[in-house]
């Protein structure tokens, strides 16, 4: 079973329904393919995670490309008839600036809005996140294509996010400009890293945090070996699609020392 967020419209008309959408698409004979979650229940949504209890959280990215007015947030969506689908849709936390990732930990989540990274949690029962944390600051608020973003929890216990650095922007100076700084923990401890085109890993409890040795630009995943599949935009195959596949055991240097690496 998958998942994806498909956006779909005529090209003279308006948006076309759940119904229309899905005589748009093709799939192989013994396949099946039915819609999940639509307008009005989610917005613009770009990333999403299961919690323990399956409800899922959605980031909403409403600002992207250009809006950078704090509008984006994060929707939890809950099935409350038993139907497996979806059908309660409460704010979990909003007044974000293009939200672009989310990963559920420790009861709350985790979610990547550049220049932060933060934790959301309920702490009591009502839907909506009442402890907002900064845990890492400093990436680059950049061009919305190469942000941070995707945080994914790793078999080795450490999170990782897909980070390719500041881009050099020319039309958009001014909101997408940003360099960045160290990428460090909000609250002061454990290491701070130069800002690099590199992804990173970090673990929050021990303020463990380390680039590896390639960029990634977004998208990733471990197989049952705990190799690792990062989209990098620096690739492609023949139809267009941009892919690579990276091994996380391979340890290069980078900056005078020894870093979890790809290849």
């Amino acid at each position: 079973m998958g998942g994806l967020f498909v956006r779909f419209r005529s090209k003279a008309g308006p948006p076309y329904s759940q119904r229309e959408a899905l005589r748009t698409i093709r799939i192989d004979k013994g396949f099946h393919i039915e819609p999940f979650a639509a307008e009005p229940l989610i917005s613009s949504p770009v990333a999403m995670d299961w919690d323990e209890n399956g409800r899922i959280y959605v980031a909403e990215d409403t600002g992207y490309p250009l809006d950078t007015r704090p509008i984006g947030r994060i929707v939890l969506l809950e099935d409350t008839n038993g139907d497996g689908i979806p059908d309660r849709r409460t704010v979990f936390a909003d007044q974000i600036v293009m939200p672009n990732g989310v990963m559920c930990w420790k009861g709350g989540v985790l979610v990547t809005a550049a220049p932060d990274v933060w934790f959301f949690k309920d702490t009591t029962g009502s839907g909506k996140a009442d402890v907002r944390e900064k845990i890492l600051t400093g990436f680059a608020f950049t061009n919305p294509q190469h942000m941070v973003n995707g945080p994914l929890y790793g078999p080795d216990n450490w999170i990782y996010l897909n980070h390719q650095g500041p881009i050099h922007t020319v039309v958009f100076q001014d909101p997408f400009g940003d360099r960045g700084s160290d990428i460090r923990f909000a609250d002061g401890q454990g290491p701070r890293l130069r800002m690099a085109p590199r992804s990173v890993r970090f673990r929050p409890e021990t303020h463990e945090l380390e680039f590896l040795s390639a960029w990634s630009q977004y998208g990733q995943a471990f197989d049952e070996w705990g190799f690792s599949d990062h989209e990098k935009s620096a690739i492609r195959n023949p139809d267009g699609c941009r892919h690579a596949h990276f091994f996380v055991q391979y340890h290069t240097a980078i900056h005078g020392r020894h870093v979890p690496g790809f290849i």
